[in-house]
């Protein structure tokens, strides 16, 4: 075996040239690294890579690993399969193009095939890079528009430089810095999450079907990768909906254009009173009585329906969180408000909210939901937003709290799940339960999520859990990761463990703080927001004649489809180059106001388009698409005009949503 005497110095010497070019931090990474492995030709002439008597490859190894990249072609075992969207789970408009297109290929005698039987696909995912000689094969066979390349192992990717031309790879981060990704981490459950926020970025319209190889053999990767097809369904969701776009603007035009109202601001003073951030979860229950001893010296943030739980017990929240928008959350706390009263407690909502909902306190504070089209057009700056402020309304209270300047934590109530199927939240909460209907309570809802899913406890065990769940703790788990060490975040509830925080049974709690430095603090950060404008309001509104500005993306739109009916790779390519921009700048509002839906929409195109059955049929299949697709971008257009003309005319999203549920379509 040979080694370091006949590497081909001027193609390691192209490819630092290349990443210095596209990718510098690693570029720099690679130059600084002293590899602890050596680069070797075997008897074949073949590079491998030996560490200590063991090589990475063995005998003709790498003819071995193009044989596996070509026997797992079209395998399903290859391949992430993601169930296809149906009517419950999609908007109205997004409904209809998929019942339309599917009742016509029905009736056409179009069939579809359980699996695509084409190996192109979009995203191909690499879980391994080793020397990268499966990743030509890869190329072929798939086609895809977007690759990703984690590799634990920083000696592998070293030695790739001497051994592969990576300039094409390269090349493929000029159209978006999403299209090429290497991530360079050997913890599993990282790794799965930034290959999913990856995939998000680039494109989340089409992760059925994408390509996942795992190169060679590794514990890490086996985790990492097992993980990652565990949760590849949340790439796709919460992309939000057309028509709920609609009613977040309305909500913002009629929240901001009055002023009585301040903006949260974010600020960088640390605060030394603790904060209590109450969810109303079933464990709150066995906590209340803690924070009712300590509610003098801590400051209570409870996120939506855990304000009735905490004004039942006598315990008064400094702040109210409100997330969601709609009549429903509106109607919880008017009942909390009739029943007891806010008193001084401090509105901390969306700007999307019911506008309805300030009239219920004394104080409205309003932060920028980002990416919403309300956001894109009212907006004053990133520094009145939150980071990671949903899905849910707990979401909310951790990112206000540390947007406030809050860095000792505790959670209560944050369950996200439960052990117990009985028992879904709080006995004191507005949530009816089997042993509870809460007969002649105003408010009362049911709770109609499914817990299917099982994962760690906070406390040990396992707890009953769901898909938003999950979501809602990963972006907890981030939301308070950003802000360690200076943040200690400690997890009081018997639900799930929260990365980026401690758990502690809340009886052993011991607070340092005083009840006067609780109201210095309250005082200070009541203090620092600002108030809104009319005056602003009227130069974002007034700036761009929006109807006109959003029927442009979708005229650009329909433009794709109609170039390139037919080829589903193409298609999806051009709508993430008009929809998915972020990487050149912030999101438009017309993005935002259309995308949803129109990604969703992708997603039942991409799905099927790869499995009509026979050959002779994909024409016909195609046609339908396509002159659905079109009608489709005709009745937004349409839908587009008529709510801007009208958005003063509804006091609520019900009444709005009652006219676009009913709309004639003809």
């Amino acid at each position: 075996m040979t080694a370091d005497g006949d590497i081909d110095k001027d193609l390691v010497a192209r490819n630092i040239q290349a990443f210095r070019d596209a990718m510098p931090e690693l570029a720099a990474l690679l130059e600084a690294h002293r590899p602890q492995s050596r680069l070797v030709r075997n008897a074949a002439g073949d590079w491998d890579v030996e560490f200590r008597g063991e090589f990475l490859y063995g005998p003709e190894g790498r003819k071995r690993v193009e044989q596996q990249v070509e026997a797992g072609a079209i395998a399903p075992e290859k391949r992430i399969v993601v169930s296809p969207l149906s009517s419950a789970n999609v908007d109205l408009v997004t409904e209809r193009f998929l019942y339309q297109t599917l009742k016509r290929a029905t009736d056409a005698g179009i069939s579809f095939l359980r699996y695509p039987e084409t190996p192109e696909a979009f995203h191909l995912v690499s879980f391994g890079l080793g020397l990268g000689y499966h990743l030509p094969g890869l190329m072929e066979q798939v086609k895809p528009a977007s690759i990703i390349i984690v590799e634990p192992n920083l000696d592998f990717l070293y030695h790739s430089l001497a051994v592969m031309d990576w300039r094409p790879y390269m090349e493929m981060r000029e159209r978006s810095p999403y299209r090429c990704f290497i991530c360079f981490a050997d913890n599993p459950g990282l790794i799965a999450k930034q290959v999913r926020s990856l995939m998000r970025s680039s494109c989340p319209m089409t992760v059925d079907w994408s390509r996942v190889h795992q190169a060679y053999p590794s514990p890490v990767l086996d985790a990492a990768l097992g993980e990652f097809r565990r949760d590849a369904n949340l790439i796709g969701i919460g992309l939000g909906f057309f028509h709920d776009e609609m009613e977040m603007t309305r909500a913002s035009y009629m929240n901001l254009k009055d002023a009585d109202y301040r903006i949260l601001k974010r600020s960088s003073d640390a605060l030394r009173t603790p904060v209590f951030v109450v969810g109303s979860g079933p464990s709150l229950d066995d906590d209340i009585e803690v924070i009712k001893a300590n509610q003098d010296r801590a400051v209570i943030i409870s996120c939506g329906t855990a304000s009735r739980v905490l004004l039942a017990n006598g315990i008064k929240p400094d702040f109210q969180m409100l997330l969601e928008n709609g009549a429903a959350p509106y109607r919880a706390l008017a009942a909390v408000h009739e029943e007891f009263g806010f008193g001084d407690a401090t509105l901390i909502a969306s700007n999307t909210v019911d506008p309805r909902v300030k009239k219920l306190f004394q104080d409205t504070v309003y932060y920028f939901r980002t990416a919403l089209s309300s956001y894109a057009l009212f907006s004053p700056g990133q520094q009145f937003s939150l980071e990671d402020s949903g899905p849910t309304v707990t979401n909310t209270g951790v990112a206000a709290a540390l947007a406030m300047g809050f860095r000792e934590m505790y959670l209560f109530g944050v369950d996200l799940g439960t052990r117990s199927l009985k028992r879904h939240h709080s006995k004191h909460s507005l949530y009816r339960h089997d042993d509870d209907a809460k007969d002649g309570q105003k408010g009362a809802m049911d709770f109609t999520t499914k817990f299917d899913q099982r994962d760690i406890g906070n406390f040990g065990g396992l707890i009953h859990t769901e898909t938003i769940m999950l979501w809602t703790r990963d972006a907890l788990a981030r939301a308070i990761g950003q802000f360690r060490p200076a943040v200690e975040a400690f997890n009081c509830s018997d639900g799930l463990l929260i990365e980026n925080t401690r758990p502690m049974n809340a009886s052993s709690i011991r607070l340092k703080s005083t009840p006067d430095g609780k109201i210095k603090d309250l005082a200070k950060v009541r203090g620092s927001f600002p108030p809104g404008t009319e005056a602003h309001f009227k130069e974002r509104w007034e700036r761009e004649n929006w109807p006109e500005y959003v029927k442009s993306l979708l005229d650009k739109l329909q433009g794709a489809v109609e170039d390139h009916a037919g080829n589903i790779n193409d298609i999806i390519v051009e709508f993430a180059d008009l929809m998915i921009t972020e990487f050149r700048g912030p999101a438009t509002v017309a993005q935002f106001f259309v995308r949803g839906t129109v990604m969703m929409v992708a997603m039942c195109l991409d799905y099927y388009a790869r499995r009509v059955q026979s050959a002779d049929k994909t024409a016909e299949f195609w046609t339908i698409a396509e002159e659905e697709f079109i009608d489709l971008m005709r009745v937004m257009t349409l839908q587009v005009e008529w709510f801007f003309e009208n958005i003063e005319a509804f006091e609520s999203d019900e009444e709005l949503f009652k006219d676009l549920t009913e709309w004639r379509y003809e």
